[in-house]
C-alpha cells in the first residue's frame, strides 16, 4: 500500500492519479469538518469537493514541517469560513435540517468494521445521531474543537494552530464543550452510560 508521503510526492510530481488515494483517505474527515460547520450534507459535499481541489491545486506550498493532517484541516476550515463569511449565514440544524443530512457522518464509522447484528449497528447508528446532535447543540466553537479534538485525535497546540487562537481558549471551548455536551447527553444516556 502506498504511503501517504509517497502520495503527496506523486502529486508533487504531477500525478493527477495521485489525488484519488488522497481523497479516500481524508475525505471522511474533512466532511466531519465542513458538515460541523456548514450544517447541509449538500453544501457539505461541495466544500469538500472543493478542498480537495485546493489542495490540488496548493500542494507544492506544502512543505512537510507540519504533518499534512494539520496543512488540510486548514485549508478545510479556512473554505468553511470563506464560505459563511460570504453567505452571512449561522446555521440551525434544528430549524433546517432534516434526518438524512446525517446520513453520511453515521456511515463513517462503520468503513473498517462488519457489524453483524443489525440491532446492534441500528443501535450504535442512533447514539451516533444523538452525539451529533449535542455537537449541534452546543456553540459552534466548541462542536468544532470538540470534534477536532475527540474524532480526528488533534492536539491542542494543533488545533489553536489551525484555529489561530491561544491555546487557553483551546481548553476553554473543550471544557465548556465537554460540560455542555454531557448535559445534552443525559436526556438520552444514564449517568452509569456517560462514564
Amino acid at each position: 500500500m502506498t504511503s501517504e508521503k509517497e502520495i503527496i510526492d506523486q502529486l508533487k510530481s504531477g500525478d493527477v492519479k495521485a489525488m484519488e488515494p488522497l481523497m479516500t483517505m481524508h475525505k471522511d474527515y474533512v466532511y466531519t469538518i465542513i458538515i460541523q460547520m456548514v450544517k447541509l450534507s449538500s453544501v457539505a459535499q461541495e466544500l469538500t469537493q472543493d478542498v480537495f481541489v485546493k489542495v490540488f491545486k496548493k500542494i507544492d506550498t506544502y512543505g512537510e514541517k507540519s504533518k499534512f493532517t494539520t496543512w488540510l484541516y486548514t485549508i478545510t476550515y479556512r473554505t468553511c469560513l470563506n464560505y459563511l463569511e460570504k453567505k452571512k449565514i449561522i446555521f440551525n440544524m434544528t430549524e433546517i435540517a432534516g434526518e438524512d443530512d446525517y446520513t453520511d457522518v453515521d456511515e463513517l464509522n462503520y468503513k473498517d468494521e462488519e457489524i453483524v447484528n443489525p440491532l446492534e449497528k441500528y443501535e450504535e447508528v442512533e447514539k451516533q445521531k444523538v452525539i451529533w446532535d449535542a455537537i449541534d447543540a452546543i456553540p459552534q466553537q466548541q462542536g468544532i474543537v470538540i470534534a477536532l479534538h475527540y474524532l480526528q485525535q488533534f492536539s491542542v497546540k494543533e488545533i489553536a494552530d489551525l484555529m489561530t487562537v491561544p491555546e487557553n481558549t483551546i481548553k476553554t471551548h473543550l471544557f465548556r464543550g465537554r460540560n455542555a455536551m454531557r448535559e445534552f447527553l443525559r436526556k438520552y444516556f444514564s449517568q452509569e452510560e456517560l462514564l
